[in-house]
């Protein structure tokens, strides 16, 4: 009994060791998060009408917001992409468009869409691949702050439906009066 109680934690060490994983331990071929600070690399995928969207062809000189949140049209989705509506001419008024991304297929972000009346553009994201771009788990509620430049800005990994709009405007308004109006 106790050679098979120590053969078990060898074999988890072996696992971690095992030349199938990368130098740091991680899977081989699984992109790696990105940081603030990189730029952002191509994120793409459909919108509410089923039409492709990339996120570089949302940018032309602006910043983006790009919130995710689990699932369309439930209380706390609800609370906040109203809460982004609200405000969205203030983000506008500072440069930044507003894109909301969930696993969601696009015919229901489009019911969602039309039912509260939200005018920004939507990401449908089913396999989570560009919540993954960021180091977001599938259905997660985190925003992703994206500069003027193309660069990642900030990260919110703790989102708290009501007030968030407000929070990421603040910080965009930090973020122009410290220069970050570059063109």
């Amino acid at each position: 009994m106790r050679v098979r109680y120590m053969l078990l934690p060898l074999a988890l060490v072996a696992l971690a060791v095992s030349p199938a994983r990368g130098e740091e331990g991680k899977a081989e071929g699984k992109k790696e998060a990105i940081n603030v600070g990189d730029a952002i690399p191509e994120v793409a995928g459909k919108d509410e009408a089923g039409a492709d969207l990339k996120l570089s062809d949302l940018k032309d000189k602006q910043g983006i917001v790009l919130f995710f949140f689990p699932k369309a049209d439930t209380p706390g989705c609800t609370v906040e992409s109203c809460g982004f509506r609200d405000e969205a001419a203030k983000f506008e008024a500072a440069g930044f468009k507003l894109v909301g991304a969930s696993r969601d297929q696009p015919e229901a972000l489009k019911a969602f869409k039309e039912k509260y009346k939200l005018e920004y553009t939507f990401l449908s994201d089913p396999k989570s691949e560009a919540a993954g771009v960021f180091g977001f788990a599938p259905g997660q509620r985190k925003t992703a702050l994206i500069g003027k430049d193309g660069k990642l800005v900030k990260i919110y990994d703790k989102v708290t439906p009501k007030g968030h709009p407000a929070e990421v405007l603040a910080d965009i308004e930090k973020l122009n009066q410290e220069g970050g109006k570059k063109e």
